[in-house]
């Protein structure tokens, strides 16, 4: 069951270590005056997200992390930080692709309360930080059967979306935040996020466990296919299907309480013990082959999708 999270020691002990003059930092590498900060009548304010963060500030952080260089490494450099606003509580973290001139990493935030993902008193007035948008890419790559597309890919990822969680929940502290949530779109995005986050529904939790389990023998990108076409049955053949809703990573004592509720463990208990089969049928049916790599997929996956060189060309 959840627990109160803690990213990795490394990464906590960089976090320890910058300064707010450092997040700060103007784009020639000084603290920002309070003229710039807009602590003074005069001059011109400089943006910072959430109050803390300026552009220079946040790629300097993300460097000492060594997201960009790791990102670099896998041949996506080098990567330009942009930092753009809807207002400075909604900022969008952009990690710019020179080479390919397209966005690696396009993140968006808010902060918001827990009234908002539909939490009840006391945690009604808790302030989260909301990730709205999330695209990790490596845009010059190209899908293969090693790694097809799941529901919502346009490019291969880059095996880094547990780390740049990790760094967006340290984000989440710094800017006063009790935990993070999210409203994953798609199932596989769910099993990306579920690392850190639980369902705020724990009957949604419990959904989540048995769709998982379901397609355990098979590669993960099936099944997230699988549900994405509606392809999963419960008890009696009816279908089972994916809902979007909020999930949350916690940080206090107060959210963990949350998840250790009789009622919510109860509810995630019950609907994770619910057996629930794939229908391949359906799924040869209806399966994307317009979306897929070139050439039959591995022996046992074409098998079961019937693979038709014919008509998957």
């Amino acid at each position: 069951m959840p627990r109160t999270l803690q990213p990795g020691s490394h990464l906590r002990r960089i976090y320890r270590r910058l300064s707010a003059a450092e997040l700060s930092v103007s784009e020639h590498d000084q603290p920002l005056s309070l003229e710039e900060l807009g602590l003074e009548p005069r001059g011109e304010r400089v943006a910072l997200a959430f109050g803390i963060y300026s552009r220079k500030g946040l790629e300097n952080a993300l460097r000492m992390y060594g997201l960009i260089q790791r990102l670099e490494e896998r041949g996506v450099g080098p990567l330009e930080a942009r930092l753009t606003f809807e207002d400075a509580f909604r900022p969008r973290l952009i990690l710019w692709s020179q080479r390919y001139q397209a966005a690696v990493v396009d993140i968006s935030l808010r902060k918001t309360s827990g009234a908002e993902v539909g939490l009840a008193p006391p945690l009604e007035a808790r302030t989260l930080l909301y990730l709205d948008s999330f695209v990790l890419q490596h845009p010059g790559r190209a899908f293969d059967w090693n790694r097809p597309p799941m529901p919502g890919q346009v490019h291969p990822g880059l095996a880094l979306s547990g780390e740049i969680l990790e760094l967006l929940l340290l984000m989440a502290r710094r800017v006063g935040a009790e935990g993070m949530a999210l409203t994953p779109s798609t199932f596989a995005a769910a099993w990306v996020y579920a690392r850190h986050f639980q369902f705020l529904e724990g009957a949604a939790q419990g959904r989540f466990l048995a769709l998982r389990r379901a397609g355990r023998q098979w590669p993960r990108w099936l099944l997230a296919w699988a549900v994405e076409l509606e392809c999963l049955r419960g008890p009696g053949g009816a279908p089972v299907r994916f809902t979007p809703l909020p999930m949350l990573a916690s940080f206090t004592r107060r959210f963990e309480k949350f998840f250790e509720d009789k009622a919510w463990r109860g509810a995630a208990k019950e609907h994770s013990q619910i057996p629930l089969t794939i229908d391949f049928e359906a799924l040869q049916d209806r399966f994307p082959w317009d979306r897929m790599p070139p050439g039959p997929p591995p022996a046992p996956v074409a098998e079961v999708l019937a693979y038709d060189p014919l008509a998957s060309s």
